[in-house]
């Protein structure tokens, strides 16, 4: 049996970025996806790099959130040059509306806390927003710009992700379901040694967690542990996109209760619902109402457009909201890489980058005791 360097269990952007990284400093890396790479969370993503326009405190998640965000212009040109595809990202920036009186308290409050922080956040007249985007509802109030809030077409950048990969020399086992986490003890130590797959045992010298809403399923067959460290659970999200003249929109749009975000090809994306139903996936009337609906209040042309698609995806949430980035507080050589929720897509080469360094047994560059699974273990002790 072949025995890698690194074992990915998740297809994700957050498992193909970690295998993409891992194989270009050299080491040997699997993935294991239980159905065919990227259809999960990140193919259902708006693909929205947003640190600012949904922030709400200045804290380590921002700047976690932030300096992924510095990464991004460089990760998709490295991208697009080994692979010839172009992610499509767009540092075009994101509007923040106001339509209501209680939405101007809530953007008040934010312009406050982030121009004292020293961030780059523009105020606009409603006049101001209409003559750069001619498109939106008339009757808006005013507007906060994000200039350094960006987007990129996430299934593009799977598809990259995925084949610079293959091209560094990683191996993909799609419609591979993880039974269990293979755990060896030894001199009372725990050791991740591999996982139980459908498709027999794989080793590896380190494992990652990187299974998005199916991590937590997975720590619970680690029988040995002392009760799983943190649990994630899937929140769904859904979507409708029609289409629209070429730029329509030229800024992500958001409000308190919906967004837009725009492709270059003319595909208009509106989101999302927040729900806790479990695995269901299935679209419901209410919900593509509710976005329909929010959506009309940004952009009153929505509702006359053809629809182009339908969906819904699980976003991977854990109990504080934010991921779990680290080492296992208990068994060694298990890596955690999940619960990344509404910022998958954001924290995508941030992720790879720090979780490259801890397998290679380099100092990340940023203090990740915030997002260590061990902030779960403990609470619970």
């Amino acid at each position: 049996m072949k025995e890698y360097d690194l074992l990915v269990i998740g297809g994700g952007l957050i498992g193909c970025s970690i295998a993409w990284q891992s194989a270009r400093r050299g080491m040997s890396v699997l993935v294991v996806e239980r159905g065919d790479v990227g259809r999960e969370a990140t193919h259902a993503a708006g693909g929205m790099l947003a640190p600012l326009s949904e922030a709400d405190q200045d804290d380590p998640f921002l700047q976690l959130c932030r300096q992924s965000l510095a990464l991004y212009a460089g990760f998709a040109q490295t991208l697009q040059q080994e692979t010839g595809i172009d992610v499509e990202y767009w540092p075009a920036g994101t509007l923040y509306l106001s339509l209501t009186g209680e939405d101007d308290e809530e953007l008040e409050s934010r312009h406050r806390w982030q121009s004292a922080a020293g961030l780059r956040i523009e105020r606009l007249t409603s006049a101001e927003v209409l003559a750069r985007e001619p498109a939106l509802n008339p009757e808006l109030r005013w507007a906060l710009r994000f200039p350094d809030d960006h987007q990129v077409n996430n299934r593009h950048l799977i598809r990259a992700l995925q084949s610079a990969a293959r091209l560094a020399g990683v191996e993909f086992y799609t419609q591979t379901a993880v039974r269990r986490l293979l755990i060896e003890s030894h001199g009372g130590e725990q050791r991740a040694v591999g996982v139980v797959t459908d498709r027999g045992d794989l080793k590896a010298s380190t494992v990652v967690l990187a299974a998005g809403s199916w991590s937590s399923q997975l720590l619970d067959t680690v029988t040995s542990q002392p009760g799983a460290p943190y649990q994630v659970v899937p929140v769904r999200g859904q979507m409708v996109a029609v289409e629209m003249p070429r730029q329509a929109l030229r800024h992500v749009i958001y409000s308190r209760r919906g967004y837009l975000v725009p492709r270059r090809d003319g595909m208009l994306i509106a989101g999302s619902t927040t729900e806790l139903v479990g695995y269901d996936r299935r679209l419901t009337p209410a919900g593509i109402a509710s976005i329909v609906g929010r959506a009309e209040e940004i952009m009153p042309a929505f509702v006359g457009q053809p629809v182009l698609e339908m969906w819904a995806g699980l976003r991977p949430r854990s109990a504080d909201l934010l991921p779990v980035l680290g080492a296992d507080p208990v068994i060694s050589g298990l890596i955690h890489a999940t619960g990344h929720y509404r910022n998958g897509v954001l924290l995508a080469p941030l992720t790879g980058q720090l979780v490259a360094d801890l397998v290679t047994g380099t100092e990340p560059a940023i203090d990740l005791a915030p997002f260590s699974p061990a902030r779960f273990v403990a609470v619970s002790g």
